[in-house]
């Protein structure tokens, strides 16, 4: 019995200002998976509560890219949570409910333009790994 019990982990909340290229901001972030969590985990993912109405909160990650394939999930109840996404040298605006893929080893980032809901960060395989 209870030979699974191990995959069940409640998320760790952490602040933003711990993960690479990310700066403070008043953001409510949980780290749901990865290996320190749960370490035959290849999978990272991480929840960010957002509400633009913080101060200092749009603009909080600089430009960066990952070894791993990286999704990203910008969800909020009414629609109106906007996101300014970079990818490479382009940047597009995007509205909730958005989905956006990341292939390995393109630079990205994401900076606030309004809203709030849930920014859901899933990088797919391998170390969560970055580099600039």
């Amino acid at each position: 019995m209870n030979r699974y019990k191990k995959f069940i982990k409640k998320g760790i909340k952490e602040p933003l200002s711990n993960v690479e290229f990310h700066t403070f901001a008043p953001i409510k972030r949980i780290s749901m998976l990865s290996k320190k969590i749960i370490p035959k985990s290849d999978t990272h993912i991480a929840i960010h509560v957002i509400d633009s109405a913080q101060k200092n909160v749009l603009d909080y990650s600089s430009l960066h890219k990952h070894n791993a394939d990286e999704i990203n999930l910008i969800i909020s109840d009414n629609d109106k949570l906007k996101y300014e996404i970079q990818l490479g040298d382009e940047k597009y605006r995007v509205t909730s409910p958005t989905t956006i893929f990341i292939p390995k080893g393109v630079r990205h980032k994401a900076k606030l333009i309004s809203g709030k809901g849930i920014f859901v960060c899933i990088i797919l395989s391998g170390k969560y790994t970055s580099s600039e």
